[in-house]
């Protein structure tokens, strides 16, 4: 018995021995091939990392053309066409090529101030060419608007035969065209433009109101009375009244009015009922469009006799 326990641990420690190479020889393998897998992992990582660069690269390239094509664009198109809404208080060239435009029509804009800053002459501008065109007028340039300016810049002009006095002083139109256009002989030019092109500076547009003063009620009878104020420069006269207070100017408030430019401003009030007490403000407007507003003055009318 101890004999055949014995032989048995003899070739147990015997195959033990055989098969030790064997493990260890696994053991190598299988860190071998661990290795060389990170290695090969790690390279293609590198590849990846460069392909990465590579094409980061290429995307900045393309969005830097694509830059220089909206540039290319604008340059090439539009000078000749709004794309974007305007209002009073912006600044930048696309409010120089809407004064343009409304230069065209003396009746529309007769000032012809080609200056790129939206203020009141530009905004009254715009609503008479409103006014003309069937459109709200709001005053302010939005998708309606835009729509008639654009077509009268890419077919307007040339059909009607006049030039847009905007052209005749706009060097980057002029590059475009090709050439200097020169307006038929018969085509009156706004005061603005004639004063540049006959090298006369610009005048900078007028922002700022009239200052009114010395209001007064005077002549008062039971159905009239005379309303005289003065203002600081020439500017048309409206009159406001009603028998309610505080006094507010709405469409549907009584108003008297004169275009007349002038300083001394004078408007007769007639029609009114006796013994009663009237309110009632003034307001001007310069040739600019800039617009005074008076406090809320009193007068009661005569008892009938």
């Amino acid at each position: 018995m101890n004999k055949t326990i014995g032989i048995l641990a003899g070739v147990g420690i015997l195959l033990g021995i055989i098969s030790m190479p064997v493990s260890i020889q696994a053991r190598e393998a299988t860190t071998f091939s661990s290795e060389e897998l990170i290695q090969t992992m790690n390279q293609q990582i590198q590849e990846l990392m460069e392909q990465i660069q590579a094409l980061t690269a290429q995307l900045d390239s393309l969005k830097e053309a694509k830059g220089e094509v909206k540039k290319a664009v604008k340059e090439i198109e539009g000078t000749l066409r709004l794309t974007s809404q305007l209002r009073r208080g912006m600044n930048d060239e696309d409010i120089k090529l809407l004064q343009e435009v409304l230069a065209t029509d003396p009746e529309v804009y007769p000032e012809g101030l080609v200056t790129g800053y939206f203020g009141p002459l530009t905004e009254r501008a715009v609503k008479r060419f409103q006014k003309k065109m069937g459109v709200e007028q709001v005053g302010l340039v939005g998708p309606k608007t835009l729509s008639k300016i654009n077509e009268l810049l890419e077919e307007g002009a040339g059909a009607s035969g006049k030039v847009p006095p905007g052209l005749l002083v706009s060097p980057g139109i002029r590059k475009k065209l090709g050439y200097v256009p020169q307006p038929p002989s018969d085509q009156k030019l706004p005061p603005g433009i004639s004063k540049k092109l006959s090298g006369e500076e610009e005048e900078e547009e007028d922002i700022v109101a009239p200052i009114i003063s010395a209001i007064a009620a005077s002549s008062t009878t039971a159905s009239s009375t005379q309303i005289t104020w003065v203002t600081d420069e020439d500017a048309d006269s409206k009159l406001w009244y009603d028998t309610l207070t505080p006094l507010v100017i709405a469409t549907s408030t009584s108003m008297v009015s004169s275009s007349d430019l002038t300083i001394n401003h004078d408007l007769t009030l007639t029609g009114l009922t006796a013994s009663t007490t009237y309110y009632y403000l003034v307001t001007s407007a310069d040739a600019s469009g800039n617009i005074a507003t008076s406090s809320e003055e009193l007068f009661t009318t005569l008892s009938e006799q």
